[in-house]
């Protein structure tokens, strides 16, 4: 696995995609970016306001656009980068997995300001996965 330290320890920050703070959509925007892998997370609409992006709207609006920007893949078929969606008490989130059953994801609960990016290991986000996602070649 290669060396994700630099992606451990960022603050969140709602509409952050950088390394001085993240949401965990910017997170996933941020290391794609990183790894050169053009996907823009784009689907031509304003990002949400804060109080809109726990908001079921929100969260179909990004289903619909992984659905036709990227190849759905199951729990046993994940692998580097591929995108993770994952619900913890009825919150969604989003983190990238890195092999071994390790997810790079926001702190869960996310506090602005308050926490940061880490690693889960598989027995913390696996009972709570919803769907997987791949980039498309």
């Amino acid at each position: 696995m290669e060396d994700i330290s630099k992606f451990i320890g960022i603050t969140h920050g709602y509409g952050g995609a950088d390394f001085d703070k993240c949401d965990c959509f910017g997170l996933v925007q941020l290391f794609y970016k990183e790894h050169g892998w053009p996907q823009k997370f784009d689907d031509g609409q304003p990002y949400p306001e804060e109080y809109e992006y726990a908001q079921p709207k929100f969260w179909r609006r990004l289903y619909e656009y992984m659905l036709r920007n990227f190849t759905q893949v199951g729990y046993d078929e994940l692998s580097f980068g591929d995108v993770v969606v994952f619900e913890i008490n009825r919150c969604i989130h989003l983190g990238i997995y890195l092999e071994y059953g390790k997810l790079l994801a926001m702190e869960v609960p996310t506090v602005d300001g308050e926490t940061t990016s880490t690693i889960y290991h598989r027995n913390m986000w696996t009972k709570c996965f919803k769907y997987g996602f791949r980039r498309k070649a």
